[in-house]
């Protein structure tokens, strides 16, 4: 049979106290309870590794070379349980993490590099992808997802809602008299419609009536449509997340809400995810809160809040 690391560590221990009482003593077992672990362990190696006397003991020849393997054996098992308890406090290492397209620009880019600022010894690996995927097969630490979980046998957090509303640039509402008092009162007015959104689109107002606008532009890419909106092209749907920025630099106004969805975090950790994983997932939570905040007039606070959460982060 091949030797028991266990047996390995008892006669490391025989061997360093001297003695096999100060062994037993050391490892709350009894002395015989130890003699008949060295004894195994002999047999297993098919060699002896003591001569034993009543009053003393020493190694044999196999056993002063199977010493050196048994502290090397011993130091490798020290460091690997010393580094997880160091990346605990400090995270280190790769994170792979996966996100769709409406969240990577607004969220999960600015988080990256504000993530990896902190914490110099982690790199990020990003895959943006709005289909499901295998996180397995993917080599994937943390999938962020929008709506209902997709897979059943993962971890699954909620980390708060993607709102979506309606906004255009100030100077485009002032044109045309301000803000409505109702969807109804944007019907003439230009939309931008992302590809999923179809053809009309569809709103209705807190009554419940049913509101039908053709688009006069059409585009797939979600920066694209932010930056018509800013330039004045029209009316666009958007995750108040993505628009945060623009809402407070004074560039967009946001005029009715008209969607939401959740957010989820995802993993195939069994137990407790590392901390670069729990970090990062706080990380999305807050500023899913804060860019909220921002979007339906929070202003400066919110960027007061995710700057303090950040630098509280930062003394973890």
């Amino acid at each position: 049979m091949k030797p028991n690391l266990e047996d390995m560590r008892v006669f490391l221990e025989v061997v360093e106290a001297r003695s096999f009482t100060a062994a037993a003593e050391r490892l709350g077992r009894t002395k015989s309870a130890v003699s008949q672990t060295v004894t195994r362990l002999e047999d297993d190696l098919g060699t002896r590794l003591l001569y034993r006397s009543t009053r003393s003991l020493s190694l044999t020849d196999a056993g002063t070379r199977f010493l050196v393997h048994c502290r090397d054996i011993r130091t490798a098992y020290d460091t690997a349980i010393a580094d997880i308890k160091t990346s605990e406090a400090d995270p280190s290492g790769m994170l792979s993490l996966t996100a769709p397209n409406a969240l990577c620009a607004p969220v999960i880019v600015p988080l990256i590099g504000r993530f990896v600022e902190l914490y110099p010894d982690v790199g990020v690996r990003l895959q943006a992808n709005d289909s499901p995927m295998d996180l397995i097969e993917a080599q994937i630490d943390l999938a962020v997802r929008v709506g209902e979980p997709d897979i059943q046998s993962a971890k699954v957090s909620k980390l708060g809602v993607l709102y979506e509303s309606l906004y255009a640039s100030p100077d485009f509402v002032a044109v045309r008299g301000g803000p409505p008092a109702d969807l109804t009162g944007i019907t003439g007015w230009d939309h931008i419609a992302n590809e999923w959104q179809g053809v009309p689109l569809k709103y209705r107002t807190a009554d419940g009536a049913a509101v039908r606008i053709e688009p006069r532009i059409r585009c797939n890419s979600l920066h694209d449509i932010l930056r018509l909106a800013e330039m004045g092209a029209g009316v666009a749907r958007l995750p108040d997340t993505a628009a945060a920025d623009s809402v407070q630099n004074g560039t967009l106004q946001r005029l009715f809400e008209v969607g939401s969805a959740p957010v989820h975090s995802m993993h195939l950790f069994e137990r407790r995810p590392p901390a670069k994983v729990r970090i990062f997932i706080q990380m999305v939570r807050e500023k899913l809160r804060s860019d909220r905040q921002t979007a339906i007039g929070g202003g400066g606070r919110a960027g007061e809040s995710i700057e303090c959460y950040w630098q509280m982060i930062a003394s973890m």
